[in-house]
């Protein structure tokens, strides 16, 4: 789990607001209003209607404060979504340590997967670095913690992990665009899907896209019927990527014996 954009300049302040007393605000408090209350009301807002949505002016008025009150905690919109970002990120989840690696894996990345789909905003917010945040971090502790055993080294470990928090993070950012789309559009997503195979059926050249073509014709653009069939098609890519981590894992071991 990624932490949110941002200059060098903002990256001081959110680090305050991320591991500092988050009760002291900048100036004057105003009586009943705290940070942990800002954050929970901007989170609510970007559940509802998304980031975009998201002004100072807007949480203001959710909490009958004004937007100055807002400023008191958080210098800026910026930093306020990097609280948001760390605390919809929640803590990561137990991982059994009697279990083997992959299980630990399988069950940080359906958690991840599931987070994202109780917070599809946190998929809009724009990448800039590594977390910096205690739950990111507790959530990269968590994937670093799951391989310590598998035999990687250090750095294979880091990789691995940020490459499978990035193949999560993709798969969830696509199934929300593309679920946001059908519903700027008022249409139902397996109907857009029907439309959008209808289009490369009458375009495709079966010549110039012969495997394009077959795909197709097969049907696998065609939304599956079950209601977690986007979920299943996470699990069972993620899974042939545990597959190619495994093989590597058995063939170095097979050199050293």
């Amino acid at each position: 789990m990624a932490t949110t954009r941002g200059s060098n300049e903002k990256s001081g302040s959110s680090l305050d607001l991320l591991w500092g007393d988050r009760t002291k605000p900048q100036r004057s408090a105003r009586p009943g209003l705290s940070a942990e209350r800002i954050v929970a009301a901007a989170i609510e807002l970007a559940d509802a209607e998304g980031l975009d949505a998201l002004s100072m002016q807007r949480v203001a008025n959710m909490l009958d404060f004004t937007t100055m009150s807002i400023y008191r905690y958080f210098p800026g919109k910026s930093q306020l979504i990097d609280v948001m970002m760390d605390t919809a990120a929640g803590s990561p989840p137990d991982l059994p340590e009697a279990a083997g690696w992959r299980e630990r894996v399988e069950l940080w990345m359906a958690a991840l997967w599931d987070r994202y789909q109780q917070h599809p905003w946190m998929l809009q917010v724009q990448v800039s670095g590594p977390p910096v945040g205690p739950n990111q971090l507790a959530w990269l502790e968590a994937a670093l913690r799951s391989l310590r055993d598998t035999g990687l080294t250090h750095n294979e470990m880091l990789s691995v992990s940020l490459f499978l928090n990035g193949a999560v993070t993709g798969l969830a950012r696509l199934t929300s665009d593309v679920a946001h789309a059908a519903a700027a559009i008022g249409v139902d997503q397996r109907d857009m899907n029907s439309e959008y195979v209808q289009t490369l059926e009458r375009v495709l050249d079966s010549e110039r896209f012969p495997t394009l073509s077959a795909i197709v014709a097969a049907g696998a653009f065609q939304p599956g019927d079950a209601p977690d069939s986007d979920t299943r098609g996470f699990s069972f890519a993620l899974r042939r990527l545990l597959d190619g981590i495994e093989g590597y894992l058995e063939e170095r071991a097979d050199q050293h014996r």
